[in-house]
């Protein structure tokens, strides 16, 4: 990971499941995940079909200035892969597994929403905010509170 390279899908996998263990029955966002198709597909395998794929789509010069601005506001205690040689490997293996990773999602019927995120932070997370909002049961009522 500190060279920029992806852990590999068997041990992200027994990370998740460790984490998901502890929400049983919920929902969860996984953040930057699937990475690769073996992930999407090891998911799949363990977890069963995701229900919704979001991808963050932003341009890389935005990404690396992001990156940039963490590392030299993080300084040390920061990320070890908040270089620039560490972040063009990311952005490279990024580029290289997207496009086959979003159509096996697809090609799976898994609704993928793309989501601009080169605005703020703000922005962005009031994006999730309302994915998140779609994406809840509609409440059910009692009967008697129906008919009453």
């Amino acid at each position: 990971m500190k060279r920029g390279g992806l852990v590999s899908s068997e041990t992200v996998m027994a990370l998740l499941r460790r984490r998901m263990r502890l929400h049983p029955g919920k929902r969860v966002l996984l953040d930057g995940f699937p990475r690769s198709l073996e992930n999407a597909q090891d998911f799949a395998k363990s977890c069963g079909t995701p229900e919704l794929a979001i991808s963050l789509e932003c341009d890389d010069t935005i990404l690396m200035e992001r990156i940039l601005n963490r590392a030299q506001k993080n300084g040390s205690d920061g990320r070890a892969d908040d270089n620039i040689h560490a972040a063009l490997k990311r952005l490279r293996t990024f580029h290289k597994a997207q496009r086959p990773t979003l159509e096996w999602l697809r090609e799976n019927h898994v609704p993928v929403i793309s989501l601009d995120c080169s605005g703020n932070e703000d922005s962005v997370w009031q994006q999730l905010l309302a994915i998140g909002r779609l994406m809840r049961p509609a409440t059910q009522l009692k009967e008697t509170a129906i008919f009453s």
